[in-house]
């Protein structure tokens, strides 16, 4: 079975309705400017999203000709998908408007060590409460898109990793969500869903990285408003990225990788093996132990920042790293461990990216946080359901379930 919305080309259809989204009201002659597409192709794009009903023309403007101008607008509640992401240790869900707005949110049931079979009618019991708690009949939701560990198959809606646990790789999650819901399922890498998130909320430009730290660091990149995927969903591993060549061994047979030394579950390990342990009280969850170290740090804490300014410093370390690789202007800051240290990090990152990259003399490279930290993955979730929605050859109908 092919899963929801395999197909990862950026159609006219999705470029038009990003720029609308950045842009209050805008004619087709604007639109057809701002991306070089000709305005036949620009009406026939703007003709399929009126067909939809996302978009209605909202009066006229005058012109330098003489002719006024159609405006165009977009309809944010004439569409809402479900976001869902998860990992071992967060997770959290969300209903979507077609501008990016969040109608409901909502924290998931932790999966920690439980297999899919477990957790999947919760993911689905969350989706009817959420539902349920919308102003959104159920038959105008367009699907549910989950964010999650890669690599992945996303055509066939499985995990080709042992994350969470074992029992999940090679998993049927997206067709099996999709039956216990009655909703299409899209699979998208959580790292790469921030990004789509971030650009979806207008705040990045069209080419950027991301930085995606939950228990563990991961990698996006945004292309020319472009998801890269690499080969199986995991086009970016900056965890594993070597910031100490004489650093332990991690588990994917490299040394020193940066998940190992900058990482929440790395930095709470670190400190139960200090006095922090039981000053602070950190207990087993890795996340909220990282938050009271985070806070102690900021309250003066040496030993709690002594931990938290190493993190940042490997991190930034890796930054430059990935920066030099892909030559971006900006690197976007998400996920739930940057909730209590997201301005530490994006200063001390800062500080270091303008001291080291290679090209800082051409250009500069902004280090920013998302807008909603915490909920970025889950927003870029929701919006792949929208792209696929989009790229359907069949523009305006509806997908069955886990197709």
């Amino acid at each position: 079975m092919r899963a929801f919305g395999s197909d990862t080309r950026l159609p006219t259809v999705t470029l038009v309705l990003d720029l609308l989204r950045e842009r209050r009201a805008v004619s087709r002659v604007e639109l057809a400017e701002a991306t070089g597409l000709t305005r036949a192709t620009m009406t026939n794009a703007v003709r399929k999203l009126i067909a939809l009903g996302f978009v209605h023309e909202v009066g006229t403007a005058r012109s330098r000709r003489g002719t006024p101008r159609r405006l165009l607008e977009l309809q944010p509640d004439a569409c809402h998908m479900v976001g869902l992401q998860f990992d071992r240790f967060r997770g959290v869900g969300v209903i979507v408007d077609l501008a990016g707005g969040i109608a409901v949110r909502r924290e998931l049931p932790v999966v920690g060590e439980r297999g899919p079979d477990e957790v999947v009618p919760e993911l689905a019991a969350a989706v009817d409460e959420m539902i349920g708690a919308s102003a959104v009949a159920r038959e105008d939701i367009r699907g549910i898109g989950l964010a999650t560990y890669g690599p992945q198959d996303r055509d066939a809606g499985v995990l080709l990793t042992p994350q969470p646990t074992p029992a999940w790789q090679e998993f049927p999650i997206a067709a099996a969500l999709a039956e216990a819901t009655g909703l299409p399922v899209a699979i998208e890498n959580d790292a790469t869903a921030a990004g789509i998130g971030a650009k979806h909320w207008g705040a990045s430009p069209s080419n950027f990285a991301v930085v995606y730290m939950s228990g563990g660091i991961g990698g996006g990149l945004i292309i020319d408003g472009h998801p890269y995927r690499g080969a199986a969903s995991n086009g970016l591993e900056l965890g594993h990225i070597s910031v100490d060549p004489s650093g332990p061994v991690c588990g994917c047979g490299n040394r020193g990788c940066l998940d190992n030394v900058a990482s929440p579950v790395a930095i709470s390990s670190l400190a139960r093996r200090t006095p922090l342990a039981a000053r602070l009280g950190l207990g087993a969850d890795p996340l909220e132990a990282f938050s009271l170290i985070a806070r102690a740090a900021a309250d003066g804490d040496t030993e709690a920042a002594e931990l938290i300014d190493a993190s940042v410093q490997n991190l930034a370390a890796a930054m430059v790293t990935l920066v030099n690789l892909f030559d971006v202007g900006s690197v976007v800051l998400a996920g739930n461990a940057f909730t209590e240290t997201g301005d530490r990090y994006r200063d001390a990152a800062q500080d270091v990216l303008d001291r080291s990259v290679f090209m800082r003399h051409v250009h500069g490279v902004n280090v920013e946080l998302a807008g909603d930290v915490a909920h970025t993955a889950a927003v870029g979730a929701a919006m792949v359901v929208l792209r696929n929605l989009l790229e359907s050859p069949n523009v305006g109908g509806r997908s069955g379930p886990g197709r």
